[in-house]
Order: C-alpha cells, then structure tokens, then sequence
C-alpha cells in the first residue's frame, strides 16, 4: 500500500478520536500516543560487503524497524530490500523520500495541509549519524514548512562515524528542529566488543556523546554505566534498546531504562 495513503488514513484514524490505549490492551495512554500518528525511518550501521545483515547490530535493528509506526522505506530505490536507508545510502534521496510519504495533499511540499504527523527518526552506528545528517538537511529544506521541519524522536543507538577513513567524529551536535533526543550507547568496550576489529587500530566503536541545543529535551542512556548491562556491546545497542525504543514512541514510560548521564548543550 502507497505510504502516503497509509499516513492520510492513520491521520484520519487519531484525529476522528480513536479510543486511548488502556493498561488492559497496549499500556498506561498518553496524550501523545492517542493525539497523534506517527511515521518512522531507519538508518542501519556500516555492512562490509553487500549484506547488510552480515553486519553485526543491523539484524536486530531491522527487526526493530519493521515494528516500528508507518515505516518509510526505499520502495522503488537502492535500498527497497531492506527496511532502512543503509550506512552509504544518498541522503538527499533518502530526504525525497521522507518527503513523498508525508506529503499527503501530492503538492510537492510538507505543509500543515497534509496529514498531521510525528516523525521519529532510528539510525544505529554509522547511521546514527546519517540519521542526524538527515534531520540537519530536513531543517534546511524549503519543501517542509516551518512547524513540519519538526522531529518529535531522534533514537540514536550507539552513534559511531569516522572521517577520512579513521578518524571519529566525537561528539554529535543534534539539530535544533529535534525535540526529544533518546540516544543508548555503551561508553566502556567490553573486552569480547564486536567491534574490536583491529586491535590498537580499528575499534572498538562506542557510542559518542550528545550535545543538544537548549530548545531539544536530551535523553543520554550508557549501558556500561550499569553492572546488570555492562557486557552489551556496539553490536548488542540495537536488541538492548528496542523494547524502550517502542515504548517510548507509543507514549509509555519504559522500566527498563539504563542510567542516564547530564548532556552537554552547543
């Protein structure tokens, strides 16, 4: 089914008043998760070769982006096999893209005269940062009107990039038309991480810090900041995350949430 014809219907759906979840079927409800519809986009971790699953941390994720809201997806590009944009995708199509599903009205642009939605935006490793890539563009793009260059949930899940081949990037700015950052990472490599692939050389990849803006609520998870979830490792963030990673979008205070650390702001 068209995604834009999916969003239009769910809109119509939360906006005619659909009955609030109750603790009974899905959980405690929430203004935010009965108001409002949702739509989703992925962005998976770096994959050697053309297997993105081969990848440690992208299997699970995918299984998290298919359960996720009103999935976007690469229908008819690069990436239609896969239910995220991968690690060397295009961004600016992935931006097109973005822009076909929520633009509901077919005029080309993302304005208050399309379906009301909330964006959640998912991007693991390498993708965590093509996903705050994405946002940043977004905010720069005339096709979306002011009030629908808004990301209601970034989740970044152990965001890792490096530049000219080795060098990471150390922290990662959050764009200001975020409004609620949930960033998981693990701070401390366990000595079995995954990511360790040459020893003193490449890895292991640990998560980089945030920094918000002052308008963006900062939400800074670190596994390795608790015993009971210290031995997850970069590959193990996207599994760890995605019972919260559900919750959180569904309007619901999950129970299983790692320590959380003040943010820094720019």
């Amino acid at each position: 089914m068209d995604v834009r014809l999916v969003v239009a219907v769910l809109a119509c759906v939360f906006v005619a008043g659909c009955a609030a979840a109750t603790e009974e079927n899905t959980g405690t409800s929430s203004a935010s998760a009965t108001t409002r519809a949702s739509a989703s986009v992925c962005f998976a971790g770096r994959s050697f070769g053309g297997d993105p699953y081969a990848s440690g941390g992208n299997s699970e994720l995918g299984d998290l982006c298919r359960a996720l809201p009103n999935l976007i997806r690469d229908v008819d590009g690069w990436d239609a096999d896969y239910p995220f944009f991968r690690w060397n995708a295009d961004l600016g199509h992935a931006v097109d893209v973005i822009v076909a599903a929520l633009d509901t009205d077919g005029d080309g642009a993302v304005t208050e005269s399309d379906a009301d939605m909330e964006l959640n935006v998912v991007g693991f490793s390498w993708g965590g940062f093509d996903a705050r890539d994405v946002i940043a563009l977004i905010q720069d793009d005339e096709r979306f009107s002011d009030e629908r260059k808004t990301i209601a949930r970034f989740f970044a899940l152990d965001p890792y990039q490096t530049v000219a081949l080795a060098f990471p990037r150390h922290v990662m700015q959050v764009p200001a038309n975020v409004v609620t950052l949930y960033e998981f990472r693990h701070t401390i490599a366990p000595s079995d991480d995954c990511s360790r692939v040459i020893k003193w050389l490449v890895g292991p990849f640990t998560g980089r810090e945030p920094q918000c803006t002052g308008d963006t609520v900062c939400n800074d998870y670190d596994y390795s900041a608790d015993d009971a979830t210290a031995s997850v490792d970069h590959c193990g963030v996207p599994g760890a995350a995605a019972h919260a990673v559900l919750e959180l979008i569904a309007g619901r205070e999950p129970q299983d949430l790692p320590p959380a650390s003040s943010s820094t702001r720019y």
